[in-house]
């Protein structure tokens, strides 16, 4: 029984690698994930500003060094003047100018030693938006550690009277209580810092859309199957034999298409480890095995089946953490299997879920066989 089914196995394989739309199909998600790949290496953000930061000041030495090499998803034109940055803002070239004063240190010296707060940077923008509001968060962040030596400085100098210390003595005591980098640090539920996924922007979404598009190939399995019932492909078959034979022949489509989404997630750069990842992967498609026969025999037409796949796409892009992670409408998330996948990469808690929920769907589509053979 079990060389029989590995023999039947393998012939689907051969028939599958002589179809062009298959072929295609599985082609589709190594190009896009080359595609996002190289896009992620080039520089990009979401937002462009024009920057003029006067050449010879300390201050505005520290604060260049700060945002241009520090990457993140603003994008910076250099310039050598203000009027050069405005115009960039005003040809569109440019989303937004900051342009910094030529006694910028002087400033800061002046507002450290008052306390104050005062804006010090002209920014010039063609209209408000979220990437400029955070692009504000991000210059203030720049020019805030100098300004907050200053302030202490000042304060040990004056107030505490410690004028005799050398500014040696003070930049050291000052150092050894700095907070270096984030005050907060991102870690998974597995204990997976999140500084060891270093994705930008753009690759993020990815593993999301692969995600959905495994459940597609999925579907189109058992919509390719159906179609061969109505031919008379599986006719010899008794009709209680059918469920095992579309498990086989989903089996054929999704072993390819799983390879190829661990393959993606590689050439793409959101690749974690092999082990978690062939272990998800492996249930995930197993998962979508079960819920695309059981939606087939639910909908018991091709035609029918068709029709579910425009709602299932936008549900699937809605529920699941492909952009944004709902904190709502857990119900509609807990059937879909590309949301217990993406939860599963950081979290074996929902390894296991996703296992139970393809028992439950493969025990599902057992007593639904039964059923419709019975009636027939």
């Amino acid at each position: 029984m079990v060389g029989q089914m590995f023999v039947r196995f393998i012939l689907l394989q051969k028939r599958l690698l002589k179809k062009g739309g298959f072929l295609l199909m599985l082609c589709l998600a190594p190009l896009l994930s080359a595609g996002v790949g190289r896009l992620s290496a080039e520089p990009a953000g979401i937002a462009v500003i024009a920057l003029y930061l006067p050449e010879g000041d300390e201050a505005s030495q520290e604060i260049s060094e700060r945002l241009l090499d520090g990457g993140g998803v603003l994008r910076y034109l250099p310039c050598g003047d203000g009027e050069k940055a405005r115009a960039l803002v005003d040809t569109g070239e440019a989303d937004a100018a900051w342009i910094f004063p030529e006694d910028l240190s002087k400033r800061l010296e002046e507002l450290g030693n008052k306390r104050r707060v005062r804006p010090v940077v002209t920014v010039v923008e063609r209209r408000d938006s979220v990437p400029l509001i955070l692009g504000r968060e991000i210059l203030a962040s720049a020019i805030y550690p100098f300004f907050s030596y200053r302030v202490y400085e000042g304060y040990v100098r004056g107030e505490l009277g410690l004028s005799e210390m050398t500014d040696e003595e003070l930049r050291r005591v000052y150092d050894s209580v700095a907070v270096e980098g984030s005050l907060f640090q991102m870690v998974y539920p597995d204990k997976t810092p999140g500084e060891a996924e270093d994705f930008t922007y753009v690759q993020a979404p990815l593993r999301g859309i692969l995600a959905i598009w495994l459940t597609f190939v999925g579907l189109s399995a058992a919509l390719w199957f159906m179609r061969d019932e109505e031919r008379g492909v599986y006719g010899r078959l008794p009709v209680t034999k059918h469920l095992s034979v579309s498990y086989i022949s989903g089996a054929a489509y999704l072993l390819d298409a799983a390879v190829v989404l661990l393959l993606s997630c590689k050439l793409a750069g959101v690749f974690t480890d092999w082990k978690k990842e062939v272990v998800c992967c492996a249930v995930f498609a197993a998962c979508v095995l079960a819920f695309a026969n059981l939606l087939r025999m639910l909908c018991r037409t091709p035609r029918g089946l068709s029709m579910t796949f425009l709602p299932l796409l936008a549900a699937m892009l809605a529920l699941c953490p492909v952009f944004v992670n709902l904190q709502y409408f857990r119900a509609g998330k807990l059937l879909l299997p590309p949301w217990y996948y993406l939860q599963s990469i950081h979290n074996a808690r929902y390894l296991y879920e996703m296992a139970a929920y393809t028992a439950i769907m493969v025990l599902l589509s057992a007593l639904l066989q039964r059923l419709q053979s019975n009636r027939r």
